[in-house]
C-alpha cells in the first residue's frame, strides 16, 4: 500500500514549461513592483529630508523685487545651501520655489508649467529665468549707467 503522500504526489501533474515560465514572469513582476514601491517611498522620504534640512537653516524668501543684489543674494544662498546638504538636482527647483513669495510666487505659478515642459529645464535654467524676470534689461541698463558714472572722491590710492 502506498503512503498518503505518494498518492497525493501521483494525483498532482507536473507543471508544464509554459506554466513554469508564466510563474517566473509573475514572480519577476511582483518583485519589480515591490522594488518600485520601495524606491518611491525612499524618494518621498528623501524629499521630506531635504525639506527639513533646508527649513532648519531658515533660508530667506524672495518676494520678487527688481533689485539684482537681493535676487543674487537669494540665489547664492540657495546654491550654497543645496551644496551643503547635498540636495539632489531634481529637488532643487521645488525646494527653492517653496521660498518664493508675493510677486515671485505669482510669476512661478504662471510660468512653472511652461518652464517644466522644456526638455533641459534645470536649477540653472530656473535661475536664468528668474534673472530674466526680476533683473530685467532696463534695470541692468540703469545699473550699468550708474557704474559708468561712478567717481572716486576724496581718496588717494
Amino acid at each position: 500500500m502506498k503512503s498518503t503522500r505518494t498518492k497525493i504526489e501521483d494525483n498532482i501533474a507536473a507543471p508544464t514549461n509554459a506554466e513554469l515560465a508564466q510563474n517566473v514572469v509573475q514572480l519577476i513582476q511582483t518583485i519589480g513592483s515591490v522594488l518600485i514601491q520601495n524606491q518611491h517611498q525612499q524618494r518621498l522620504k528623501n524629499r521630506n529630508d531635504v525639506a527639513k534640512l533646508v527649513a532648519k537653516r531658515n533660508p530667506p524668501c524672495y518676494l520678487g523685487q527688481e533689485d539684482p543684489l537681493i535676487l543674487e543674494d537669494w540665489i547664492r544662498t540657495f546654491d550654497k545651501l543645496f551644496d551643503a546638504i547635498n540636495c539632489p538636482t531634481d529637488q532643487r527647483i521645488n525646494t527653492a520655489a517653496y521660498y518664493l513669495r508675493q510677486e515671485a510666487d505669482n510669476w512661478w505659478a504662471t510660468t512653472a508649467l511652461t518652464l517644466r515642459q522644456q526638455p533641459d529645464f534645470s536649477w540653472e535654467t530656473f535661475k536664468e529665468e528668474m534673472r530674466k524676470r526680476f533683473y530685467p534689461e532696463h534695470v541692468r541698463a540703469e545699473k550699468y549707467e550708474e557704474f559708468l558714472h561712478l567717481k572716486q572722491v576724496g581718496m588717494t590710492v
